[in-house]
């Protein structure tokens, strides 16, 4: 593929030695929700070659664990909307405070807007919107005392927070709910970015396009969507989880991005960009 060189979307987490260019995320204790699969999955590797002391988290505890049995991090079986999420938290940071946090995990129904009733509503806002919020909620906290309780540290403890979002935060799509919730997403990150900052966090968005995994590469339903979308795709093609995992880190570096905080970034090979005017 033209972005990144891969042709097979399977190929994804075989990417070349660049990460020496992120040496301030080496030793920093991070977690990935969401982690089992595709892009929670690719960001976490990425952070893992970084140097970073990884916690992955998700709920299929088969595939975290197949996903990263010869990876050197912590694996956490957990439902950020069925379970306690500020216990979770709480369990992270037994050992220090978080520094990293990428908040991955995602969900949908296939309901249309007359279709979704309470429990719909539940899940998919439970899980996108307000699970997240509460677990970082504590995270952060348990950042913010532990630079209280150590004012002299050097270097003081700082904190990047990484929401990955969707396109569908900012366009109509057909499962309302799912909108709704990327959109209270979005929200979300300026509103903690403009609380934070002073605390030394920063707190940034990643809305991803189409990127394709191995796992969706080859239903009928998946070819024709891809068939579909490609030609509304300026860069030509879909992407893949690395390209994602690249732009998280480079947001998650405070060398890189350092004065980046509030800013939702689309990583869609351009597909924002079409509208009805180019049909």
């Amino acid at each position: 593929m033209q972005a990144n060189g891969h042709d097979d979307p399977g190929q994804a987490n075989q990417v070349p030695p660049v990460c020496e260019f992120l040496e301030d995320l080496k030793g920093r204790r991070a977690v990935v929700t969401g982690a089992a699969r595709g892009i929670g999955e690719a960001v976490a590797k990425w952070l893992i070659m970084a140097g970073a002391d990884v916690t992955v988290v998700d709920r299929d505890a088969e595939h975290l664990k197949e996903s990263f049995r010869t990876e050197g991090c912590q694996v956490i079986e957990a439902d950020l909307y069925e379970e306690d999420v500020v216990g979770v938290a709480d369990e992270l940071t037994r050992n220090g405070p978080v520094e990293l946090v990428v908040n991955n995990v995602g969900i949908t129904t296939p309901h249309r807007l007359l279709e979704i009733g309470p429990s719909e509503l539940d899940l998919v806002l439970g899980t996108n919107l307000r699970g997240p919020w509460l677990f970082t909620d504590r995270l952060v906290k348990a950042l913010i005392e532990d630079q209280t309780r150590t004012p002299d540290r050097t270097p003081r403890p700082r904190g990047s927070i990484l929401f990955i979002s969707s396109l569908h935060d900012r366009f109509v799509a057909r499962e309302a709910h799912y909108s709704v919730s990327k959109a209270g997403v979005a929200m979300l990150v300026k509103a903690m970015a403009k609380d934070l900052g002073r605390h030394r966090i920063r707190v940034n968005a990643i809305s991803p396009g189409w990127i394709r995994t191995a796992e969706d590469t080859s239903t009928p339903e998946q070819v024709a969507k891809y068939a579909r979308l490609r030609p509304r795709i300026p860069a030509g093609q879909a992407g893949v989880p690395a390209d994602v995992a690249r732009v998280a880190l480079f947001l998650l570096s405070d060398a890189w991005s350092g004065y980046v905080t509030g800013q939702n970034i689309a990583v869609d090979g351009g597909l924002s960009l079409h509208n009805w005017l180019d049909e």
